[in-house]
C-alpha cells in the first residue's frame, strides 16, 4: 500500500525537522532559513489539499465570467473582432482542460483580446474592459488573500 500524498508531505516535513536542521551548523543561517520555509510551505500544502481542487474551479469560473464580459464589451476594428472572436469560441468549449490549465489558456486569450483593444479598440470599448478587469481583479483578489491567510504574509487576514 502506498502511502497517501498528506502522509507522505508530513513525513517530508518531519525529516526537514528532526533530521536536516538539526544537523546544520549554526552559522549556515541561511540553509537553516530555507529549510523552515519549505517546511512552512508543505505545511500550508497540506492545509489546503483537501480543498484546493474547489478553489481552482472557482478560480476558473471567475476567469471566465471575467474573459466573457470583456469579450462582449470589446469592440473596435479588425484585431480586436478577431480576438474577442477566438476568446468567445475557447469559452464556448467546455470538453477540454482541468481548471488550471484552461484558466491560463482563458487568461492567455484575454491577454490577446486585451494588447488587440490597445492597438484598434473603440476609446469607450477600452474604458469599459478596464473596469471590468479591475472589479473582478478585485473580487478575485479578495479571494485569494483570504485562500492564502495561512502564510501570515497579509495583516487584515492573518491576524498579524
Amino acid at each position: 500500500m502506498n502511502p497517501s500524498v498528506k502522509d507522505r508531505l508530513g513525513s517530508v516535513v518531519r525529516a526537514l525537522n528532526g533530521v536536516v536542521l538539526p544537523a546544520l551548523p549554526k552559522e549556515a543561517s541561511l540553509a537553516q532559513e530555507q529549510v523552515m520555509l519549505a517546511m512552512g510551505h508543505i505545511q500550508i500544502i497540506l492545509a489546503q489539499i483537501d480543498a484546493a481542487p474547489a478553489f481552482l474551479a472557482e478560480e476558473m469560473t471567475d476567469i471566465e465570467h471575467m474573459g466573457a464580459e470583456i469579450a462582449a464589451a470589446a469592440t473596435g476594428d479588425g484585431e480586436t473582432g478577431m480576438a474577442a472572436a477566438a476568446l468567445n469560441t475557447l469559452l464556448a468549449d467546455t470538453a477540454t482542460d482541468a481548471p488550471e490549465a484552461r484558466t491560463a489558456a482563458v487568461q492567455d486569450a484575454i491577454d490577446l483580446l486585451l494588447q488587440a483593444l490597445a492597438r484598434d479598440g473603440d476609446a469607450a470599448s477600452r474604458q469599459n474592459v478596464r473596469d471590468i478587469v479591475l472589479q473582478h481583479g478585485a473580487a478575485r483578489a479578495e479571494k485569494d488573500r483570504r485562500w492564502f491567510a495561512a502564510m501570515g504574509f497579509d495583516i487584515d487576514y492573518s491576524g498579524g
